[in-house]
C-alpha cells in the first residue's frame, strides 16, 4: 500500500515528465541543439556584389553589438561598432534577423551578410613516420617478473653495444689524428 505523500510525488512526477515530453515534441530536438547553427533568414538578404569589405563575425556585448569587418584589400580585419568613427568605413545599421549590415565606405552603401564557414574534409594522412620503440620492445602494463627480467636484459644488451659503438668512434678519431 502506498503512502499518500508518495503517490503523490510519483503522479507529480509523472506529471512532469510527461509534460516535458509534450513540451520537447512541439519544439522538436534539433531546435534546442547549441552544436547546429542557429536557423538563419538569409533568404532575402542580397549582399553587394565585389564587395571590399566582409562581414565575418558578430559578437553581442551586453546589448551593443559588435562587428568583425574584414577589409580584402589590405588583408586585415577590425572588429567595430554601429556608427563608430575613426575607420575608413562607418557601420550604419544592422539586421540581427538576417546577420547583415549596411556600411557606408568611402560614400558608397555596401550590403553586407554573416560569411558562412566553409567546413573540408582533411587530407588523408601518410603513412606515419617511423616512431622508435622503446628498448626492450613495446611497454608493457603490469609488468611480470620474467616480463621485467627480458627488458632489464634488453637494456643491458643495448648500454653495451652503444659503448662499442662510442669506443669505435674513438678508436677511429685516434687513427685519423695519427
Amino acid at each position: 500500500m502506498m503512502l499518500p505523500s508518495v503517490r503523490h510525488a510519483c503522479l507529480f512526477t509523472c506529471l512532469s515528465l510527461a509534460l516535458g515530453l509534450a513540451v520537447c515534441a512541439a519544439d522538436g530536438p534539433a531546435a534546442v541543439s547549441p552544436f547546429l547553427p542557429p536557423a538563419s533568414t538569409n533568404n532575402g538578404a542580397a549582399a553587394t556584389p565585389d564587395s571590399p569589405l566582409e562581414l565575418r563575425g558578430i559578437m553581442a556585448d551586453g546589448g551593443d553589438y559588435m562587428f568583425s569587418v574584414f577589409d580584402s584589400g589590405k588583408k586585415s580585419s577590425v572588429w567595430a561598432r554601429l556608427n563608430e568613427p575613426g575607420r575608413e568605413f562607418v557601420i550604419k545599421t544592422h539586421d540581427p534577423a538576417r546577420d547583415m549590415i549596411t556600411v557606408d565606405h568611402h560614400g558608397r552603401m555596401l550590403t553586407l551578410t554573416l560569411k558562412a564557414a566553409k567546413i573540408t574534409a582533411a587530407p588523408a594522412l601518410g603513412p606515419r613516420p617511423n616512431v622508435a620503440t622503446p628498448v626492450g620492445g613495446p611497454i608493457v602494463l603490469n609488468p611480470t617478473p620474467a616480463d621485467e627480467q627480458r627488458r632489464l636484459e634488453a637494456v643491458a644488451t643495448e648500454v653495451r653495444r652503444r659503448r662499442a659503438l662510442r669506443e669505435q668512434a674513438a678508436q677511429g678519431a685516434n687513427q685519423a689524428q695519427k
